[in-house]
């Protein structure tokens, strides 16, 4: 697996941020038809930008880089009830290596560490996301008409994955 590190977001990177999103999304073809994608990038980066500076409460907005390069996006959400996996993106050329995987792992320790769950929401049309959630063992647990939200909760006795 290759090398890589979270760091916090800077104002310099949410141009990229908001480019992952969407290189992330065009690759698997979940972006659609009538895509206004000037418009997206405008408001993605306001948004952004307010989580950069820390006015979205609890949540946090990092930057994944891989090999020294920056790779992708994670946000996530924590309050002492729940850690919320509120976003994670790589570009392309960096999935499917294991390192989405190595964060989620992370994550769940964290959140077994703190004897909380962790949650995330995945849209219905990205089965494949679905299927690495559900493979690192979150349930679903509701879902909305566009979204299924899952959650991952630690062993009491163990801080791995309840059964």
């Amino acid at each position: 697996m290759p090398d890589y590190r979270i760091r916090p977001a800077t104002d310099e990177d949410v141009g990229f941020l908001a480019h992952v999103v969407i290189e992330a999304t065009r690759a698997q073809g979940r972006l659609p038809g009538d895509f206004d994608e000037p418009e997206w990038r405008r408001r993605f980066s306001e948004w952004t930008m307010e989580q950069v500076h820390g006015e979205a409460l609890n949540a946090t907005i990092s930057v994944i880089e891989v090999d020294n390069e920056r790779a992708g996006r994670l946000r996530i959400t924590r309050t002492s009830d729940y850690f919320e996996l509120s976003g994670i993106q790589l570009l392309p050329d960096v999935q499917r290596h294991g390192i989405g995987t190595a964060i989620i792992e992370d994550l769940k320790a964290q959140a077994a560490a703190d004897g909380v769950p962790l949650d995330l929401s995945v849209e219905k049309d990205n089965p494949n996301a679905r299927k690495l959630y559900e493979r690192l063992g979150f349930v679903q647990v509701s879902e909305t008409e566009d979204e299924f939200k899952l959650r991952w909760t630690p062993r009491p006795d163990a801080g791995g994955p309840a059964a």
